[in-house]
């Protein structure tokens, strides 16, 4: 049966999310397919993957948007048979690398979704697509729940990945209408943990990292704008219950905890007391969204799940993991 599968397949394996879903699948006796092409993964994810010492890890190295038949059959024999999920994680995710990579993100969230999809329906497995909540675009309702259809502009510069995700998920609702199948999505809001990129550019590793230089603190806008951070672990306990359901719809998994952005500063400082960073303020970036905080009514009333590790403590360990890596 299904759920007695014991191989995943993770394209986009390397990164932040996707290290950290290899790193509990192994843990949990998984044979797990790591499939990244290295376009904003790090090396030393990968390195932290196989120091794991497990024979039920391969790493392939490979570019998902291509024919997937390049490099599947020369898989270990009989794993695919064993396949229960495609997590297909595969994108950049923060504006800087997604502007900079712009259709390569849009092919990756489109033409990559839909090879995961032909290939796991061939052995039966369920597809989870990260989805975010950039869906939302720059909300005009909050919280944001999943009915909300959102205030997306298709010709900004952040078009490439919230439209890329919103087809994305579009492809996923007719892909199980017309073919009766039960893939499914998650929406994803702000997460933070060890083995983000230090050169990612999203809010809480740049202020680590600057904070961890003598700063100033990049700021953009006034700082009144706010965010809902959700620590690695609670996003992926909350990913890996979604995977073992059969939902299909999307559900928020975040933290519905808001904060502004010079509340995050705050936060930050109390890890450096006593000092005080300069902040350094930039113009408000376009399509940029003031208000981001979820509505995980569902996630709690069908998954059981919520968010249980504080913004403090989580800043706290990702500290302590950050001053262990080379910041340059």
């Amino acid at each position: 049966m299904a759920n007695q599968r014991k191989t995943v397949l993770i394209t986009g394996g390397c990164g932040f999310l996707g290290s950290h879903l290899a790193e509990t699948h192994l843990k949990d006796g998984y044979q797990v397919i790591c499939v990244d092409n290295f376009s904003t993964s790090t090396q030393s994810n990968a390195s932290f993957l196989n120091s794991l010492g497990t024979d039920k890890l391969v790493i392939v190295e490979a570019d998902v948007i291509e024919p997937w038949s390049t490099w599947a059959d020369s898989l270990p024999e009989g794993w695919l048979e064993d396949l229960s999920h495609v997590y297909h994680f595969a994108s950049p995710a923060s504006p800087p690398l997604y502007q900079l990579l712009a259709l390569e993100t849009m092919w990756v969230n489109t033409i990559g979704l839909s090879n995961a999809l032909s290939f796991a329906d061939k052995f039966g497995a369920r597809v989870v697509f990260a989805s975010t909540s950039e869906i939302y675009g720059d909300a005009e309702v909050s919280p944001q729940t999943e009915d909300y259809k959102g205030n997306v502009n298709t010709l900004g510069p952040r078009s490439c990945y919230d439209e890329a995700k919103r087809f994305g998920e579009s492809l996923l609702f007719t892909h199980n209408w017309k073919k009766n199948t039960k893939h499914g999505m998650v929406r994803i809001f702000n997460t933070y943990g060890p083995r983000m990129n230090p050169a990612d550019g999203r809010v809480v590793i740049n202020f680590l990292v600057q904070a961890l230089q003598g700063g100033p603190l990049t700021i953009y806008g006034d700082g009144s704008q706010t965010r809902s951070f959700c620590y690695v672990d609670d996003l992926i306990r909350g990913i890996r219950t979604y995977a073992a359901s059969k939902f299909c719809e999307p559900i928020n998994i975040g933290n519905p905890s808001e904060f502004t952005i010079l509340g995050l500063v705050q936060e930050v400082e109390k890890l450096f007391a006593p000092a005080v960073f300069e902040r350094s303020f930039h113009p408000f970036p376009q399509d940029d969204p003031r208000q981001r905080r979820p509505d995980i009514t569902r996630a709690r009333t069908q998954l059981s799940w919520e968010p249980r590790v504080p913004l403090a403590d989580g800043l706290s360990r990702m500290l302590d993991w950050l001053k262990t890596q080379p910041l340059s």
